[in-house]
């Protein structure tokens, strides 16, 4: 089965709809893969720069930003690969932050314990503050 990944700025005018004609391409794109059989992949760095744009260049509040990256994520189009999904069903706006999430999920897939100077990110489970 043939496998594509999305960039950054693909999955970005999938969710804002901005500029109107790359976004109808980006869709398009899509449309055709799954009909054709064809895996769409969205990598966790895709979703925390998706994440940043949205929040900060397209003013989205974080809550918003991470309940419209969730339902993209969980379409039957895309298959996210590493931990996003997980992260951003669980991820409730407070305390460390979504990237600071990804960070530890990805490192808890090799390590035992994260070491941080963030006292938020130091909260969460493995996470240990210097």
């Amino acid at each position: 089965m043939r496998r594509v990944g999305l960039d950054t700025c693909v999955a970005l005018r999938l969710l804002v709809g901005e500029p109107v004609d790359q976004a109808k391409r980006a869709y398009l794109y899509l449309e055709e893969c799954y009909f054709g059989g064809i895996s769409v992949y969205v990598s966790d760095l895709v979703v925390a720069e998706v994440y940043h744009a949205l929040c900060h260049h397209y003013e989205v509040p974080a809550k918003e930003a991470v309940d419209s990256l969730a339902d993209f994520l969980s379409s039957p189009m895309i298959t996210p690969c590493g931990h996003a999904l997980t992260v951003l069903r669980e991820y409730r706006g407070t305390g460390a932050g979504l990237v600071d999430r990804l960070i530890r999920m990805d490192l808890l897939d090799d390590v035992h314990e994260v070491v941080t100077f963030d006292k938020q990110f130091s909260r969460l489970s493995s996470v240990k503050k210097l």
